[in-house]
This record gives structure tokens, sequence and C-alpha cells, in this order.
């Protein structure tokens, strides 16, 4: 006996929803290891500032981005469960799963704007980067011109000071010979 389409495409829907729900959950789990080891760099750099060159309130303002991201993903997992209940709830058809499901829909608008929110600060923080990034490149450039230039400009002063030493020499040679020269119209 063939069974009703409609139980069976409902099946597939309910495997590939848990299948997302799963994997949404790793992703959650590899977001929050990942928001871990940059707790910890931060530890590190608060504990040695000067080596990391960054400021108390470049520090306060990472602390806050974790807490803020580590909150996003809480809601994001705690929406996970919810949306299990509030599909269950809305299933039914009553006031409680309908108010459950906007409770839900609520929460996805959320985290998806304080997704895309995050998404464009973390680009905005890669365009900063990457232009500091410029910058330091081109400061680096700039000190090896400067130190080429030094190089240089040392090389002409020991080339004058062999040339002062030399004229100074064949200067007291002449005094020399000039001393003698006079000496001879004295006598003479």
């Amino acid at each position: 006996m063939a069974r009703d389409p409609y139980y069976i495409v409902k099946d597939e829907v309910a495997e590939t929803k848990q299948a997302l729900q799963r994997e949404l959950e790793d992703d959650c789990q590899s977001l929050e290891y990942m928001i871990t080891e940059i707790d910890k760099s931060i530890d590190a750099a608060e504990r040695n500032p000067q080596r990391f060159n960054l400021s108390q309130q470049e520090l306060s303002d990472r602390r806050k981005w974790v807490m803020s991201t580590r909150r996003q993903i809480d809601s994001l997992r705690s929406g996970l469960s919810a949306g299990s209940a509030a599909a269950a709830a809305a299933a039914d058809g009553s006031a409680a799963g309908r108010l459950a499901a906007a409770v839900h829909d609520e929460n996805d608008r959320f985290i998806r704007s304080e997704g895309d929110r995050q998404q464009l600060l973390m680009q905005r923080q890669d365009e900063d980067l990457d232009q500091l990034s410029h910058h330091v490149v081109r400061i680096g450039e700039l000190g090896k011109e400067m130190g080429q230039e030094l190089h240089m400009q040392g090389q002409l002063l020991d080339e004058l000071d062999t040339e002062i030493e030399g004229t100074s020499t064949r200067l007291q040679a002449a005094q020399v010979l000039l001393l003698i020269v006079l000496i001879f119209l004295l006598i003479a």
C-alpha cells in the first residue's frame, strides 16, 4: 500500500529540519570555541598591552564585542531550542502557539539583524586592518629609504673627511715650504 505523499514530504521536511538544527548547533559550538580563543588572546593582550600596541579603549571594545557575540550565540541557541517548541505549538493552532511562533519570528529577525551588524563591523575592522597594514608597509619602505640615505650620507662624510685630511697635510707641507723660502729670503 502506497503512503500518502503528504506524510512522505512531511517526514522529509522534519528530517531536513532536524539536520539543519544539528548543523546550526555544531556551528554555534564552533563559534563558541572561536570566541573563547579570542577571549584568551584579549587576556594575553591585557597582561602586556604595550607588546601588542593596544590601548585600554581598544581592549575594552574587544571585550564588549566578545560579550555581545556570546549573547548572540546564546540567543541563537535558545532560539533553536525554542524554535522546536514553537513549531510544535504552532502546529496545534492555539493562541499560545501563535504567540510562541511570533516570539520565535521576532527572535529570528533580531538574530539576523545582529548578525548583519556584526558582519558589517567585522568588514569595517578588516578594511581598517588592511589600511593599517598598507601604512605599516609604507612606513617600513620609508624606513629603508631613510636608512639607505643615511648610509650614503655617511659615505659622503667619510670621503669629505679623507679629503680634508689630504688637504690639511698639503697645507702643512706648503706652510713648511713657505717657512723655508722665508728663511732663505731673510738669510740672503
